[in-house]
């Protein structure tokens, strides 16, 4: 089990006081250089590491994660998926990265990060509940908000609806297009977007994409496994609190934010619940209007 996180002890965090202070720093955020881009993801425990869940699974089996492993791992779950006949309806649209996009929406572990353009999508995701751990303890925990500036990102659509292919894309439309979004990110040291595109109603009501990289060799922002969101050191907590002022940019306060975790007390993520449902409209009917989502709020009595 891989060690807890202290994202405010590493400097890519600040931990929010109350509701208003939350609030004010996610629309400070996004008010900072109106240019920018952000990519929001939300987590109910704050000491997990942001990582992938192909990341994790590799790490828990046999320790270093490489790019060489985790590629081995993700071919062999594309060959089960279309031997199962996942993506047999879709013909050449079925690529890897459309395929890896719907396995990681439905649970499958892959190397993609699950984000949202929406913070209060986010953030009804890291307000969630604490659920009981495999021994039937429930942990009280802390939440955490990350936001990641992806304005210069490449992005990609899961496949092409039309438009000029390359010659190798032509002649492996499946694999090709994965693969060269996977080398662009190692030779460049990015990473990158995947929108879906062909979203369900669950992915058009969450607003969701996906992140996208090459395994780095060196990883910049500890906590951050699997990809590097910024190419810079942590601001620290300090130049990180600058942005919950309310004045004007200056002296000490970051020009733009690469990465920032928000910490979330467990006492404020209970008196956020309510605005998040009845202002913004975050609700389970409304995140998940699928059987599987009504089905699980049936039976956690969350219908309304």
């Amino acid at each position: 089990m891989t060690a807890p996180v202290d994202w405010t002890k590493h400097g890519w965090g600040i931990r929010v006081a109350n509701a208003h202070e939350l609030f004010r720093l996610i629309s400070h955020i996004a008010l900072l250089e109106q240019s920018r881009i952000y990519a929001w993801r939300g987590q109910r425990d704050a000491t997990w590491q942001f990582d992938s869940s192909l990341y994790r699974k590799l790490e828990q089996g046999d320790g270093m994660v490489t790019e060489s492993r985790l590629r081995e791992a993700e071919r062999s779950t594309l060959e089960a998926a279309r031997d199962w006949g996942l993506g047999r309806d879709l013909g050449n649209s079925a690529t890897d990265m459309h395929m890896l996009a719907v396995l990681q929406h439905h649970g499958v572990p892959t190397r993609l990060f699950d984000v949202t353009a929406n913070p209060m999508t986010a953030l009804y995701f890291a307000i969630q509940h604490d659920r009981p751990d495999e021994s039937g303890v429930t942990k009280k925990a802390d939440g955490a908000l990350f936001g990641i500036d992806v304005t210069d990102t490449e992005w990609y659509e899961t496949f092409q609806h039309r438009g000029t292919r390359t010659y190798e894309e032509s002649k492996r439309p499946l694999t090709a297009p994965w693969e060269r979004a996977l080398a662009t990110s190692e030779d460049d040291k990015s990473f990158f977007r995947a929108f879906p595109a062909l979203p369900d109603e669950r992915m058009k009501a969450q607003e969701g994409f996906f992140l996208g990289s090459a395994v780095p060799t060196d990883h910049v922002a500890e906590g951050v496994r699997g990809l590097n969101p910024t190419s810079k050191l942590a601001p620290g907590g300090a130049r990180l609190r600058k942005l919950l002022e309310q004045d004007k940019p200056g002296r000490g306060r970051p020009a733009r934010v690469p990465f920032i975790a928000i910490v979330i007390p467990r006492e404020v993520k209970e008196k956020v619940r309510n605005p998040l449902k009845r202002t913004y409209n975050r609700r389970p009917r409304v995140m998940f209007p699928d059987v599987d989502g009504f089905r699980k709020a049936l039976a956690a009595d969350q219908l309304d």
